[in-house]
């Protein structure tokens, strides 16, 4: 199978939601798992964001719309003879358990989290010009010397008010992903538009190109059509170009 690279573009407000969490969960799982001080730092951020984007969002009533969505579409589908039983029997009581645990979550998610001492105090001091530096927060600089254990136990704790979320957001995006088959398309000299059926609401268009390649789609997307440029930039510092050959792409476009 030949290694490709995924550029992705959503079509509505939920969606690019939704992928914004998923890459905050998966910055702060990876630096999670790093362990030193440094990583910890940017696991920190990560939960401040978080914290940040859920306070601005009521994010957990949409997660649980989507999520509630996504299982009476995919119900419809137990009739279908060729559809694997199995397979979505469990996707079924995946859907069901998050959206028990969703509602079970009194309150805005992340409450006690957004009490603790420590990441106030950061959070403050990240509006400063610059980094935080020793001598700008000492507690800080003390809360990185403890142990890697201890610090990792702490991370853990603060982020665990988001554990429901994050699985639902997972499970939402993958289900997206996987509910349709990629399409061979040809962009003529860099070119590509399609128009949208207004039946059907796309929530996630996604572009695969080879891996290596010199060239990157731009993804324009409106209610009634959406176009693909696929550019090319050997200079960062100079402004990209629209390539002048034909590319040829797969295209997925998401909707369940």
């Amino acid at each position: 199978m030949t290694e490709s690279y995924i550029y992705e573009q959503p079509t509505n407000e939920r969606i690019r939601a939704f992928l914004r969490l998923e890459k905050l969960f998966r910055q702060y799982d990876f630096h999670l798992k790093q362990g030193n001080a440094w990583n910890n730092s940017i696991a920190i951020d990560s939960i401040i964001e978080l914290l940040a984007f859920t306070n601005r969002y009521d994010i957990k009533l949409e997660a649980l719309k989507e999520l509630e969505r996504q299982h009476t579409r995919l119900e419809r589908l137990s009739k279908r003879t060729q559809i694997d039983q199995n397979q979505l029997e469990s996707l079924l009581n995946k859907q069901k358990k998050l959206i028990v645990e969703l509602k079970s979550v009194q309150g805005q998610l992340g409450q006690n989290t957004q009490s603790v001492e420590l990441l106030s105090a950061i959070k403050q001091k990240s509006s400063l010009p610059g980094c935080i530096c020793d001598f700008d927060l000492p507690s800080y600089q003390y809360w990185q010397s403890l142990p890697e254990q201890t610090r990792k136990m702490h991370l853990q704790s603060w982020f665990k008010p988001f554990s429901v979320l994050d699985q639902s957001i997972h499970l939402i995006l993958d289900i997206l992903r996987h509910s349709v088959e990629d399409t061979e398309e040809v962009a003529n000299s860099g070119f590509f538009q399609k128009s949208i059926d207004t039946n059907q609401a796309i929530q996630l268009l996604r572009i695969r190109i080879e891996a290596g390649s010199d060239y990157y789609p731009e993804i324009s997307a409106g209610k009634h059509r959406f176009s693909i440029r696929f550019m090319k930039n050997e200079d960062p510092a100079k402004r990209p170009e629209q390539c002048s050959e034909n590319i040829n792409f797969k295209l997925n476009m998401c909707i369940i």
